[in-house]
């Protein structure tokens, strides 16, 4: 292990407190915003349920650099990196506005922690010139592991990872004697099918063991090629932990029955992340040189200032962008007349009525405050039902939209077949923004319609505009339109080969199903 500098911080001389900690507190104020924003996905999102531990850590590591921090240049004036704390500030307010509408929208995100990180590079370099930015580069830089991946980045990465998993397993299990078949992301072995979830695939602890892999390399000093080696060696051993964890889970239902798959999951999944961290510990261990020297302690004479007026602009802006925001949404609010959220009567009375009930991975991703499933047959024909329901202020309720049929449905097998439909449809007095899907399983014909309901007046003229494209992200800012609390219904229709029959058929399993109010 490397020896760690013991130098005492850098003392700034011939500085009020209250001067000294004016700039911290600015600052402060920024990242806690950024912070506020993200807490949603790191509540909601147990793949980055780890992102509440990357503040404390970066915090750590700024305070380990500030041990040992270069003196600061003298002080002067230097109009660019002003200029970036000021523009930085201003694009805060745009971006914030936006936000408050589209809490799930990831590019904005990472438009805040940009902004964010090119106001502290600014201010850095206004307190301490280019050899403390250089210094300090690492723990701001380090925050940026727990912004959520693009959506369309991510859903690359987990199919690849969830497929490449799969067809490895399938090899597997093949060779030992057990016969196996890959569809999609599901295995289909002698006792039923198995779907490999994003748990299994090695996603949740690539991202979490890439944050710890960059915090191990700066916590021992390492130079940036066994840094390098260190974050391959990562994602090497979460990929092959979790391929180990699936081949275990499927050997396991395949022998034993599905049961034993449900009462392993967790256990396994929990052993095979403490192994990789302990791997990943093990090997920095071994990377580690302990022949650095300590650094000699230093007395900085120069003060440092950040010119006031900056750290002014910015602490408005900061201020002004949050006030603002609430001052715009509140007033459309007041000004818009919300539909009131419709309920549903479950058809326990049709034939074969079957509660299907949720599982408790689903559950807690999803965190829904009412909702279930249901299987029935009518006219002949087999139907499916799922309603979810999430209050206002609840925004697990966004994070269904990257889980619509069009996105999981594929991932378990079945194929797409054409593009979505929209349409308007009232049923009882309710308007329903509607889609449609067609997808075929085995040769058989799945009508799916998909409703997504956040109390907005359905257009329409916008059905050709999902909720969640750029330009409906933008129009609801327009609109003053934030979460009012959201619904979801997913009805499917089994072997109707005629689009027409099929949407007759559910808009009068429909009428019997909607309530208004």
């Amino acid at each position: 292990m490397n020896a760690v500098a013991t130098a005492p911080p850098p003392k700034i001389e011939n500085q009020a407190p209250a001067i000294a900690w004016f700039p911290v507190t600015v600052f402060a104020l920024v990242w806690l915003e950024v912070i506020s924003r993200l807490r949603f996905e790191w509540s909601i999102n147990p793949q980055y349920g780890y992102g509440w531990a990357v503040p404390v850590l970066a915090a750590y590591i700024f305070w380990r650099r500030w041990q040992n921090a270069p003196a600061p240049a003298a002080p002067r004036a230097n109009v660019f990196w002003a200029a970036l704390i000021v523009i930085g500030a201003l694009v805060l307010v745009p971006v914030r506005l936006i936000q408050e509408a589209n809490p799930d929208w990831r590019l904005l995100s990472w438009a805040m922690a940009l902004c964010a990180v090119a106001i502290s590079a600014g201010g850095i370099y206004l307190a301490g010139g280019a050899r403390w930015l250089r210094h300090f580069a690492f723990p701001i830089l380090f925050f940026l592991v727990a912004v959520p991946w693009p959506t369309s980045l991510e859903q690359i990465v987990i199919q690849g990872l969830m497929r490449i998993d799969a067809l490895i397993n399938v090899e597997f299990l093949t060779a030992i004697g057990i016969p196996a078949v890959q569809m999609g992301n599901v295995i289909e072995v002698g006792s039923g099918y198995v779907g490999i979830d994003e748990a299994c695939t090695g996603i949740r602890s690539l991202q979490a063991t890439f944050m710890v892999s960059l915090f191990l390399g700066e916590f021992y000093g390492f130079a940036l090629g066994r840094r390098v080696i260190l974050v391959a060696a990562g994602a090497f051993l979460a990929f092959f932990c979790n391929l180990i964890r699936t081949f275990l889970l499927v050997y396991l239902g395949a022998e034993h029955g599905f049961q034993s798959i449900k009462n392993w999951h967790d256990p396994a999944g929990y052993t095979i992340l403490t192994t990789c961290l302990l791997g990943l510990w093990g090997l920095s261990m071994l990377l580690s040189r302990k022949d650095k020297a300590a650094l000699e302690p230093r007395k900085l004479s120069a003060p440092y200032r950040i010119p006031r007026l900056v750290l002014a602009i910015l602490l408005v802006v900061t201020l002004a962008a949050e006030a603002g925001t609430q001052i715009w949404y509140g007033v459309h609010e007041l000004r818009t007349a919300q539909l009131s959220p419709w309920t549903i009567a479950w058809p326990t009375q049709a034939t074969n009525w079957k509660e299907v009930p949720v599982d408790e991975a689903s559950q807690g991703l999803l965190r829904y405050n009412e909702g279930g499933g249901g299987d029935w047959v009518a006219d002949g024909h087999n139907w499916s039902m799922y309603f979810f329901k999430w209050l206002p202020g609840r925004t697990a309720g966004l994070f269904i939209k990257n889980h619509r049929p069009d996105i999981c449905l594929p991932a378990s097998g079945m194929t797409q077949r054409g593009g979505v439909q929209n349409k308007l449809l009232t049923v009882n007095g309710v308007p329903l923004p509607m889609r449609s899907y067609v997808f075929e399983n085995a040769g058989r014909m799945l009508r799916v319609f998909y409703c997504y309901w956040d109390g907005t007046p359905p257009e329409a003229g916008m059905l050709d505009q999902e909720n969640w494209t750029a330009s409906g992200r933008l129009d609801a800012v327009k609109r003053g339109k934030r979460d009012v609390g959201t619904q979801m219904l997913e009805i499917v229709a089994w072997g109707y080969d005629d689009a027409a029959k099929a949407e007759q058929a559910a808009l009068e399993q429909l009428r019997q199903i909607i309530r208004p109010g």
